[in-house]
């Protein structure tokens, strides 16, 4: 079981914030999902009062706070998603990307 989350969104650019991202990471905690972060779109924010931060980051903050419990952050497992086709240049002709495995 999983659960898929497009930060930013396409095309308006809209960003997740800190607590939203902290929200669904915690119900993929607390629900055993694994969390399938699609952030390809990450240079593509045009509001510079909503910086990007990946969910890795925002995972390993909540892992921090809840150093040394039991409490199910620790065990989230997390996909990262990006690519080099969907950058500011809109490079879509090319194709190449890579993912990262958090907590397998």
């Amino acid at each position: 079981r999983s659960i898929a989350v497009i930060n930013p969104g396409n095309p308006c650019g809209s960003v997740l914030d800190m607590d939203t991202m902290a929200d669904i990471l915690m119900f993929a905690a607390e629900e055993n999902l694994v969390l399938l972060a699609d952030e390809v779109y990450q240079e593509n924010i045009y509001d510079e009062g909503r910086p990007f931060h990946s969910f890795k980051k925002v995972l390993r903050l909540l892992q921090q706070k809840k150093e040394g419990t039991c409490d199910p952050i620790h065990s989230v497992q997390l996909i990262s998603f990006h690519s080099t086709s969907k950058g500011v240049l809109g490079e879509c002709g090319q194709r190449g990307g890579y993912m990262e495995l958090v907590g397998f």
